[in-house]
């Protein structure tokens, strides 16, 4: 057991370490004072310059159609950016690496930025870049940069995407690292009622429950602890690799895939099928018998099986895994690594007692017909997830098969059909439901005539409150385009608010059907001309609108949302979803020209 899990473990950490020690300097920033005068609050221009080494070269920051990572520049609290940056002339020529001529600076690059120093007259620079030479690249790369010095830090690309986000006034890393394992433990219990994990409940209790019945007297907490370590491993290892070498949008665009949400919607039905016990999913007999032979079955297996649960749960995790992958772009390894596993290791922590329960639940008199109703029941359960997934990727594509409306409907006969499983009119063929009708089964009847009785009402357009989160998003009537809605704004004398959205996006949806409709969020929002941009569909329109995101707020996650004067100019920053009205409505009085 200590060597199978030890060689990958190894690996892994030699993986990391590989990636870190390519990002060498190849490149020596500096700053200075271009004009202007160093006083607090003064408004100056800052020229940035960059030495690079012989043989690599830097991108402009004019995002090309190749997939190459762009140059980006933003400026940290509490000094801002107030203008546009601008470059010195990149050569156009052909990249080996990208298949495609990009523009790029060899040996020198220089920029101007504008920027509003901070109340003690001094500004530090962040710049987000990718460095290649002929043969290889280096994953991208975060440093600070400060005014009238050279660079400060140094870190591989994090899930920003672009320039390292200011880090809001009482962020849990202002608090100290206790403070943040204990908001990314939180937000692990939290993403367990997500729908993407918790269907997982019931494939969890089945297979330790069946692993039991072969084995009563066998059971230990080693095939439990191997499962929640499979989950760990995979969150922490997989999750910061990736952000380390793809940086946001490996993350952001694995959770909005829409091949990996068919693919996953296909896994629920074959899922829901095994819970109907229409077939039995185990490995191969020919493997089985080789690991028994070494003594190592019953631990591969719960390892896969948590392995595939990360891959599962990540479309719905995805965005919390990027915002506390955010602080790598400093060079703050340690909270990425521990935040990612107190998060992990909170989310696992109810599959491990789940996974230890169905051995104490089989002494249970008469346990067997109440497990075997509660995995049909939960069999639905998976159906309607498989929706979920389904709308994820109809809306990626944009198709417009699966409306609200529909969706709820598909939603309605799914617990209709539960409820009639449960009420025995509707039986499935290899399940025995008891023949008593207990206080549970009743009360469970009611719940799931109740949530099919809400998702009716919800078809007639009512709003369903939290609910909202998950389904598909309607359509706001706001303004679809960044420049017209500033040209609009220039003759209304308004500032502009930007709402950067994703169809796939549940924190979006919550604040656009909770927050938005408040009444004095409302009446705020009155003095805005409003803008709504998508980011996560696979339309030129969205790609476009996520650069404009990186570019203006320096990341990728989403809800992040902006206040602009009529110029351009960033008014205020409103970075994720939020329950706290108040502090909502602090950040839109905050925006005044």
């Amino acid at each position: 057991m200590k060597n199978s899990l030890l060689k990958p473990l190894v690996l892994l950490v030699l993986a990391l370490l590989a990636a870190f020690a390519m990002a060498d300097d190849k490149i020596k920033w500096s700053a200075k004072l271009a004009s202007g005068e160093a006083k607090p609050g003064a408004q100056v221009t800052v020229l940035l310059n960059a030495d690079i080494e012989a043989g690599w070269h830097l991108y402009s920051i004019v995002p090309s159609k190749a997939s190459n990572i762009p140059t980006t520049i933003g400026v940290e609290a509490p000094a801002k950016l107030n203008g546009q940056v601008t470059e010195g002339k990149p050569v156009l020529k052909y990249d080996a690496n990208f298949e495609a001529e990009v523009q790029y600076f060899e040996n020198h690059a220089e920029y101007k930025v504008p920027v509003t120093l901070g109340p003690d007259g001094k500004a530090n620079l962040t710049v987000r870049f990718q460095t290649c030479n002929d043969r290889t690249c280096i994953p991208p790369k975060t440093v600070t940069v400060p005014l009238g010095g050279t660079t400060a830090a140094a870190g591989t690309g994090g899930a920003t995407g672009t320039t390292v986000p200011t880090k809001p006034s009482g962020a849990p890393q202002d608090k100290g690292i206790f403070a943040f394992i204990a908001l990314a433990f939180g937000a692990g219990l939290l993403a367990l009622v997500t729908p993407c994990v918790f269907p997982m409940v019931p494939i969890t209790v089945s297979y330790f429950s069946k692993q039991h019945e072969k084995n009563p007297e066998g059971s230990t907490i080693a095939q439990p602890l191997a499962y929640c370590l499979g989950i760990i491993g995979a969150y922490t290892g997989f999750g910061l690799l990736v952000a380390v070498v793809f940086g946001a949008s490996g993350i952001q665009n694995f959770a909005t895939n829409p091949v990996v949400n068919l693919l996953l919607a296909v896994m629920f039905i074959a899922l829901s099928l095994n819970l109907f016990g229409l077939y039995e999913i185990s490995l191969p007999s020919g493997l089985t018998n080789r690991f028994n032979a070494k003594g190592k079955s019953g631990l591969i297996v719960p390892i896969f099986m948590g392995l595939t649960f990360t891959l599962t749960s990540f479309t719905c995790t995805g965005p919390f895994v990027g915002t506390i992958l955010i602080s790598a772009a400093k060079g703050q390894l340690l909270y990425p690594v521990v935040g990612m596993l107190a998060f992990s290791t909170a989310f696992a922590l109810p599959f491990f007692l789940l996974a230890m329960f169905p051995g104490y639940l089989a002494k249970l008199p008469k346990s067997g017909a109440w497990l075997a109703a509660v995995k049909g029941f939960m069999g639905f359960i998976e159906i309607a997830a498989a929706v979920k997934f389904f709308s994820n990727a109809d809306l990626v594509w944009g198709t417009g098969i699966l409306s609200r409306t529909l969706f709820l409907g598909v939603w309605a006969v799914i617990f209709a059909a539960a409820l009639m499983y449960l009420a025995g009119i509707f039986k499935l063929p290899t399940v025995q439901m008891p023949k008593a009708f207990g206080p549970g089964r009743f009360v469970m009847m009611g719940l799931t005539a109740l949530c099919a009785g809400y998702f009716v009402l919800g078809m007639t357009g009512r709003s369903l409150g939290e609910l909202e989160a998950f389904l598909p998003p309607a359509k706001s009537g706001w303004m679809e385009s960044y420049d017209k809605a500033l040209d609009l704004a220039k003759r209304l004398n308004k500032p502009v608010f930007i709402n950067f959205t994703g169809v796939t996006c549940t924190n979006c949806r919550w604040m656009e059907k909770n927050m938005f409709p408040d009444p004095e969020v409302k009446n705020q929002l009155k003095r805005f001309v409003l803008v709504e941009l998508y980011t996560d569909k696979q339309s030129k329109e969205d790609e476009e609108n996520q650069v404009l995101q990186q570019k203006l707020t320096g990341t990728v996650a989403l809800p992040v949302y902006l206040a602009v004067a009529p110029d351009g100019k960033i008014l205020s920053k409103f970075e994720s979803s939020t329950r706290d009205k108040s502090e909502f409505l602090k950040f839109l009085d905050s925006a005044k020209i």
